[in-house]
């Protein structure tokens, strides 16, 4: 069977775990071809990636349902399908990718793949694509419960570039006399950004050097910055904003703590743990596959003292983290972007062979 030619499909509004994923998936995909992404324009997605060389089409992209959206992909994806015959899938990753792409695929008769990174109910149009990616057992059931059919549902992780991570953990740092804890991810509700500001608020009088950085950006901003305020932290901490790139400010922590009240799998936790970071994270969705078994220590969701008490243990056992580091380590192995993009790859050809 010839190799399969993944056209991508993403809206790009953000650039957040999701996106960076995609980035990830088109810098690993095996074979000497860069398959095209359509996604909206004047992304972060579409300047990272074509500032890298690849074919990048960016479209107009507000809703959905846009027929110019619809209209611009199908100009672009008929001379491909032309070009490439039975070699073209579809690939989306995001709901509104999703609709688009199933119109485009009955109309140019290609299979769609669709990668689902939520642990919230799957609305109808889950049920369609020929094959639904996964990134973790947790979201696999909601789909199943979504009905879904098992048969089309393929578990496959988010990924890390374990090589480039590798050789940041191994460049020098200039020595801090502070512990470090940080959190990485928009700043929402959902997050669990306040539980950790009251957890670290009770944590301070026993480390009063410590500090906490918020990564991110978002809606809850403002809410965190009063609490910062009225807790009386000051200095102790630093809400950074979103970042190009995450990872060397994880890895030049102590600690990533993970607070979410859900979450699909987690990147930044993730990262953390190929980079040699301890972590703490909550018991919900992906977390639990990725932590279990001793690789982090696990906290329930919206739990203040629970994640004091987490944080306390963590930075006051040195046995403790190293023994968290090196199982997560391990654990990280089956998360190496190559790998994962060639488990992405067979998905494509079992779609095109089930066409």
């Amino acid at each position: 069977m010839t190799e399969p030619f993944p056209v991508q499909l993403c809206r790009g509004r953000e650039y957040r775990g999701g996106e960076r994923q995609v980035a990830l998936l088109l810098r690993n995909l095996p074979g000497a071809e860069r398959p095209p992404l359509l996604t909206g324009r004047a992304t972060t997605l579409a300047r990272v990636l074509a500032a890298e060389g690849y074919p990048v089409h960016q479209v107009p992209w507000r809703l959905a349902w846009d027929p110019r959206t619809l209209a611009t992909m199908l100009a672009r994806l008929r001379p491909w399908c032309r070009a490439h015959h039975d070699r073209v899938v579809l690939h989306a990753h995001d709901s509104h990718a999703l609709a688009l792409g199933l119109v485009l695929a009955a109309l140019c008769d290609v299979p769609l793949v669709a990668t689902r990174r939520s642990v919230t109910a799957p609305g109808s149009l889950w049920r369609q694509p020929a094959r639904v990616i996964a990134i973790s057992e947790a979201v696999a059931t909601q789909l199943e419960a979504g009905g879904v059919p098992r048969t089309r549902i393929v578990q496959i992780p988010s990924a890390v570039s374990r090589a480039q991570l590798t050789r940041l953990a191994a460049a020098p740092r200039p020595p801090r006399s502070h512990m470090r804890i940080i959190a990485v991810g928009a700043l929402t509700r959902e997050k669990g950004h306040r539980c950790l500001i009251t957890a670290f608020a009770d944590l301070a009088p026993r480390f009063p050097t410590a500090e906490l950085v918020l990564v991110g950006d978002g809606p809850e901003r403002r809410h965190l910055e009063h609490a910062v305020r009225r807790r009386q932290l000051g200095p102790g901490v630093r809400l950074a904003g979103a970042q190009p790139d995450a990872a060397p400010w994880i890895a030049d922590a102590d600690l990533l703590v993970q607070p979410s009240r859900r979450e699909a799998l987690g990147t930044a936790v993730l990262e953390a743990m190929a980079l040699g970071v301890p972590v703490i994270a909550t018991a919900t969705g992906g977390l639990v596959e990725l932590l279990r078994d001793g690789a982090g220590l696990l906290v329930p969701p919206d739990d203040p003292p629970a994640l004091t008490a987490a944080m306390d243990r963590v930075l006051s056992d040195g046995p403790l983290r190293l023994g968290m580091v090196q199982t997560a380590r391990h654990r990280t192995e089956g998360f190496d972007a190559p790998g994962v993009a060639e488990r992405i790859t067979q998905v494509y050809r079992s779609a095109l062979r089930d066409r």
